[in-house]
């Protein structure tokens, strides 16, 4: 049986609320057609916390070089960082010349959007955008393409829980304190952040040492969810960001899809499942501009805008080895922390400049540098081409 999204034996009932109070909404489209993919772009305020790190000019050169080939592009959610934003209207204020690009692609019927889990307001995206919506894009009869929330196993949950305020505070935190607080943590080794981890293990060991005890009561579930969190967390620090990976893949390989395209986990790749393919759209944020182009005729492309790196298998070779899913938390944080707030895999990574004075110096780098303009046509991959990574290789 498959799991995918559409098959209710599988995933969670979807929460009835905010944007998703409505009727599943599936597009479909031709497969013998140029398609551009990009997600999880995360535009917000243009202040420094704006994750986006004013990369329009790279963007807007992106959506000229679609127009220039007669492509169409898809968003694979997550455009607009509500969330970090609080209101629509200062997004806007910020990346106007932006906007325009993307509604004027949209006027012209060659831009799709896939709704993802930081879009609660699909009308702004519909009525003001002129975007065409969608839950789901079908492409040809054999490729899926979703945001990725739907295979995330909490996010599914904290939808109807929440997740708009948590959300919300969290930025808040990274607005006010000056830090970020994401993972992995050796790439966001901050003062603020490495705070976050050891608070979180201190919270941790009384909060299981509770299920603990509920445990011997006769309600062993408090201690399994905690443990089950905690995983996930340490496996998302470790490379298997929202822990989708899995999921996705096995849809990958189901005999409903030869291709599943998702965003979400801001992790980009193109790795094979079986007779299928799993591909990642990777993320905007920061100083990413990853994307990903379908030629129509088979073949896959997954690259960075800006420095034009293709990725394949590179991020994924713990994930396809099994490696991380051998380790929990409790075994992370006796293998990382070093006491004194320092974890190993930011002090592996101390020879280059670190916290927030770095990201703010990227924003301002990447904000001032001009447009790479129309790149040479990117070295596509067919299908059959991408191997998986050896994990014995070097």
């Amino acid at each position: 049986m498959s799991s995918s999204p559409n098959n209710p034996t599988d995933y969670p009932e979807t929460p009835s609320v905010g944007w998703n109070k409505r009727p599943k909404v599936v597009e479909h489209v031709s497969a013998d057609q140029p398609i551009w993919f990009i997600s999880d772009l995360h535009i917000g305020d243009a202040t420094p916390c704006d994750a986006f790190f004013g990369k329009d000019r790279h963007l807007i050169a992106l959506i000229e070089r679609v127009k220039q080939d007669i492509s169409l592009l898809v968003i694979v959610g997550d455009a607009i960082d509500f969330h970090q934003a609080w209101f629509f209207i200062r997004v806007l204020r910020a990346h106007q010349e932006l906007f325009s690009a993307l509604s004027e692609l949209a006027r012209n019927g060659r831009l799709y959007y896939v709704i993802g889990n930081h879009d609660y307001e699909i009308n702004l995206f519909q009525e003001i955008l002129s975007f065409r919506v969608c839950d789901e894009l079908v492409i040809g009869d054999r490729i899926l393409c979703v945001h990725g929330w739907q295979y995330d196993p909490y996010l599914m949950d904290a939808l109807g829980h929440g997740h708009q305020w948590s959300t919300t505070i969290h930025h808040l935190f990274e607005r006010y304190l000056g830090t970020w607080l994401r993972i992995p943590l050796g790439e966001f080794y901050t003062f603020g952040n490495r705070l976050m981890f050891w608070l979180a293990h201190k919270l941790a060991l009384g909060v299981y040492a509770y299920a603990s005890v509920m445990a011997t009561i006769g309600r062993p579930w408090s201690a399994k969810v905690l443990q089950d969190y905690l995983d996930y967390w340490a496996q998302g620090n470790m490379g298997d960001p929202m822990a989708i990976f899995r999921p996705a893949m096995r849809d990958a390989a189901s005999p409903e899809w030869d291709v599943v395209i998702c965003g979400h986990s801001h992790l980009p790749g193109l790795v094979p499942s079986g007779n299928g393919l799993y591909v990642n759209t990777g993320s905007w944020t920061f100083s990413s501009s990853h994307y990903v182009v379908w030629d129509g005729k088979g073949g896959w492309t997954c690259k960075d805008w800006i420095t034009g790196k293709s990725f394949t298998t590179e991020f994924y070779r713990l994930l396809i080895d099994g490696l991380i899913y051998q380790k929990d938390f409790w075994q992370w944080w006796r293998e990382n922390y070093m006491g004194m707030l320092r974890f190993r895999e930011g002090e592996e990574r101390k020879s280059r400049l670190r916290g927030w004075e770095s990201y703010v110096r990227d924003h301002q780098r990447l904000s001032q540098m001009n447009p790479l303009g129309f790149a040479p046509l990117p070295d596509q991959i067919a299908e059959e081409d991408i191997q998986l990574l050896d994990p014995n290789e070097p």
